[in-house]
């Protein structure tokens, strides 16, 4: 698990290397829609192929997601390993949403090498999310 907590002025890392992946989107604030756009967009763009989000307005992220993933990929041209899945877990506990992706986030083409915590907040969080990651 890699933890990358973002705020509003984070510059998004390359994390290319880590290709291809899969993300929990945890949001505690929720950015606004240019950031959320920015952030799909540089996911689909880093190799992430499987999006989980959940906490504050997660619903949202899979459409931004998609639609990340149509700019980056032409549909018409679009190999099936390019497609990124996405999934919402509005009612679920951030433990319930780690288990999934250690146990059931797969996507049917491409073998995910790593699981990318985005944690959108202004305070960092690792120690705390990395012992829920561990016991999920």
């Amino acid at each position: 698990m890699r933890y990358i907590n973002i705020d509003r002025s984070t510059v998004l890392p390359d994390i290319s290397n880590l290709a291809p992946f899969k993300a929990v989107v945890s949001i505690e604030e929720p950015p606004s829609k240019e950031r959320q756009a920015e952030i799909s967009s540089w996911l689909v763009d880093m190799g992430c192929r499987y999006v989980m989000s959940c906490g504050e307005g997660c619903d949202s992220w899979c459409d931004s997601v998609r639609h990340a993933n149509l700019e980056v990929f032409d549909l018409d041209a679009m190999d099936s390993r390019d497609f990124v899945m996405t999934t919402g877990h509005r009612h679920e506990s951030l433990r319930a949403v780690f288990w999934f992706s250690k146990k059931a986030a797969k996507h049917p083409k491409v073998k995910l090498k790593e699981c990318v915590v985005l944690h959108l907040a202004s305070r960092h969080r690792l120690a705390e999310y990395e012992m829920i990651y561990r016991r999920a």
